[in-house]
């Protein structure tokens, strides 16, 4: 067992090392994505500026990195190509084509709008609920249940960040 785990840590690094300083630089990124997600569950720590700040420089250059590797490794060609997926009918392929390209186009905004919405909903719903917790103990209970919601919620908003980008470093 202990072997396995050992070739489990050299396999993990050798990955790294293969990847280059690209593959460590895309998962650090998102390591400090989800810290901060995860950081806007702390007291007093939320600022809506600062955080559409964090989600801009952190998603817009993680994606922006994945559209011009792909760009310059395959060429522009290869690139477009990739908006038809194999096998579509010649008749429909002009308007695959349009889908995917607006698809394409629109995948960073929604990248970066939908945790700043649905994180800031949560923290500032936390804190309006937090105004009530001296009246009752029944809300100090909901609001360590509502803390632990959220910490779900921001890793499950982490993970569509990383199962999208890795989507379109794919497509």
């Amino acid at each position: 067992m202990f072997v396995s785990r050992l070739f489990g840590v050299f396999d993990y690094f050798s990955l790294i090392i293969r990847g280059g300083l690209c593959s460590l630089f895309y998962r650090l990124s998102l390591f400090l994505l989800l810290g901060g997600f995860l950081s806007l569950r702390l007291p007093y720590v939320y600022g809506m500026g600062g955080f559409v700040l964090f989600i801009f420089f952190i998603v817009c250059p993680l994606f922006c990195g994945l559209f011009f590797s792909r760009v310059l490794d395959g060429g522009l060609s290869c690139f477009v190509s990739c908006f038809v997926p194999m096998g579509t009918p010649l008749w429909i392929a002009p308007f695959v084509c349009l889908a995917e390209t607006l698809s394409y186009i629109v995948r960073p905004g929604v990248l970066m709008m939908r945790p700043f919405v649905n994180l800031s909903a949560g923290a500032l719903g936390g804190y309006a609920l937090g105004l009530l917790s001296m009246f009752s103990y029944w809300v100090v209970m909901f609001l360590v249940v509502l803390f632990f919601y959220e910490i779900f919620v921001a890793v499950v908003h982490w993970f569509i960040v990383y199962s999208i980008l890795s989507f379109s470093e794919d497509h």
